[in-house]
């Protein structure tokens, strides 16, 4: 299932696919625009099927409740409304539109990509583990930007190493990206998915 977000200052679309033989896809993403900043997250929940459902879905709820919060916020706060679930891992990057900023954190095997000015993208390492309610230290980075950010965030069933880098520094849209990424062949033994956003400042 592919969805596109056009915003003010910035595009986001989506590809999502259950694992082979599943209705449901374990894994969840967030999308929101406000005047100040943008912030996307995608969130695997562990396993597959509908308690994996419920514990990415959760996940973004708490992000959709408390956006307004700062990213190791966020990552917190996820982590303590995880506590009576499977347990999940999670991407979090919001684009500071006015200090002109990125800023992520993740835990566990979703990937993020980020280039600025169609520069070397950069793949920064998250921290290993998922998120069940243990205690955490979550590690923060920020990411500066002139006037364009392309960034990706994928989850493991979502096969696209290779292609990643070349499709945020060469990128005709998000919308353009995630049609080629959808055609391409993935792993059918796992929930996909790619979250593809640009942000422009002119």
């Amino acid at each position: 299932m592919i969805e596109h977000y056009q915003y003010s200052r910035a595009s986001v679309s989506s590809y999502q696919k259950p694992k082979k033989g599943n209705d449901l896809c374990g894994d969840s993403f967030y999308v929101k625009e406000t005047d100040n900043y943008l912030i996307c997250a995608v969130a695997d929940g562990l396993g597959s099927g509908k308690m994996a459902k419920e514990a990415s879905g959760a996940a973004t709820d708490i992000i959709d409740q408390h956006h307004h919060e700062t990213v190791e916020q966020l990552m917190h706060l996820c982590n303590d409304g995880l506590r009576h679930t499977r347990g999940a891992v999670i991407a979090i990057v919001k684009v500071d539109y006015k200090n002109q900023t990125a800023t992520y954190s993740g835990v566990g095997n979703i990937r993020f990509m980020i280039s600025a000015e169609r520069q070397r993208a950069v793949h920064p390492l998250p921290k290993v583990g998922f998120l069940v309610g243990k205690p955490e230290r979550f590690k923060v980075q920020d990411f500066r930007y002139e006037k364009e950010l392309t960034f990706m965030l994928y989850s493991d069933g979502m096969d696209i190493h290779t292609q990643s880098r070349t499709l945020l520094t060469k990128m005709i849209s998000p919308k353009e990206s995630v049609k080629y990424i959808s055609g391409l062949p993935q792993d059918i033994n796992d929930d996909a998915t790619v979250l593809v956003g640009q942000v422009n400042m002119s």
